[in-house]
């Protein structure tokens, strides 16, 4: 988030990965086809989840996030690589990746289906997209709660928003749908789709 320090960041964030989101993020690697780019490393939380033989691409828009995941990268003595790019207006070529990997990516995004576009057109025909992302909630109470506070969150924040349907933009954006799992009351989805 915008703002916030990396160590702020981590800081944050350490919670929140011991109540559940470190696992789902080892969930959702488990099942990935090489090679593979993952949008939005931020400090690197979900490289002990991968395969160490398996060829990864990451990147962050944030030059400290990346700087951070790299120096992770380096103490864990694995070669990825990382770089600064903005998932808007990705510069790899078409059909380079077989998986895309996403997480806690696509509440920040200006233009959520422009980036998921992207992501589209640099997957291998076939190619999936794996997302852990905090979406707004069907719940009937939960879902216009979203709403209401996503105008403050994203002052404070600077960036975030609280009430995305990002399933929806993933469609709208091309992809098919082939598993949506919810998570803590349906706040946090695991989305799976094929390009």
């Amino acid at each position: 988030m915008a703002g916030y320090t990396v160590k702020g960041y981590d800081r944050f964030m350490s919670p929140l990965e011991r109540s559940g989101l470190s696992g789902w993020r080892r969930q959702l690697l488990r099942r990935l086809e090489p090679p593979v780019l993952e949008v939005g490393i931020g400090t690197g939380a979900s490289l002990r989840w991968y395969n160490g033989q398996l060829p990864l691409v990451a990147i962050d828009r944030e030059w400290e996030m990346a700087r951070s995941a790299m120096e992770r990268v380096a103490a864990h003595g694995r070669r990825t690589g990382i770089g600064q790019m903005d998932v808007q207006s990705l510069a790899f070529p078409d059909a380079t990746f077989a998986s895309v990997v996403t997480s806690l990516v696509f509440c920040s995004v200006a233009d959520p289906v422009r980036g998921l576009r992207h992501i589209r057109r640099v997957l291998r025909p076939g190619g999936r997209l794996y997302m852990l992302e905090h979406v707004r909630p069907d719940d009937p109470v939960l879902g216009p709660l979203a709403d209401l506070l996503n105008l403050p969150w994203h002052a404070l924040s600077q960036e975030c928003n609280l009430n995305r349907r990002t399933s929806d933009n993933v469609v709208s954006a091309g992809f098919t749908l082939e598993s949506v799992e919810e998570r803590f009351l349906g706040v946090v989805n695991l989305i799976v789709a094929r390009a």
